[in-house]
């Protein structure tokens, strides 16, 4: 998939692909408006998005109601390197069946946000 990125006024960008666009600004600290969320927000929610999408699915699945389910995740520092600890707590809604918890974290864990991010991606960058 191709994203391409355009900038906008002030210190908002413009992502597009396929049909859609996700736009990012910058917090009023580092000159922007903070009417968007920030390049690295959009990081940090893309693996709770994946995780709640996985737990919907290994609901519907067994016909589970993920009515009142919640994800939270909490993003911490490890190391002064910026090593980071990604904590994800499923709040499951009453009536959960104890027999599926361990199961459904196994199918949280199939994130492939979380998964691409735990094979260590090659960046590249080109001028031209």
């Amino acid at each position: 998939m191709e994203i391409s990125v355009s900038m906008l006024e002030g210190q908002k960008q413009s992502a597009k692909f396929g049909d859609l666009e996700v736009i990012s600004d910058q917090s009023v600290n580092a000159g922007g408006n903070a009417e968007h969320p920030e390049p690295f927000d959009y990081f940090l929610v893309s693996m709770v998005l994946c995780a709640g999408f996985y737990a919907r699915k290994f609901c519907e699945q067994r016909d589970i109601s993920t009515q009142g389910m919640t994800l939270t995740q909490n993003n911490e520092n490890v190391d002064d390197n910026g090593k980071k600890l990604f904590a994800i707590e499923i709040n499951l809604p009453e009536g959960f069946p104890e027999k599926y918890k361990k199961a459904l974290i196994a199918a949280v864990n199939t994130c492939t946000v979380k998964k691409v991010i735990q094979a260590v991606p090659e960046f590249s960058v080109v001028v031209k």
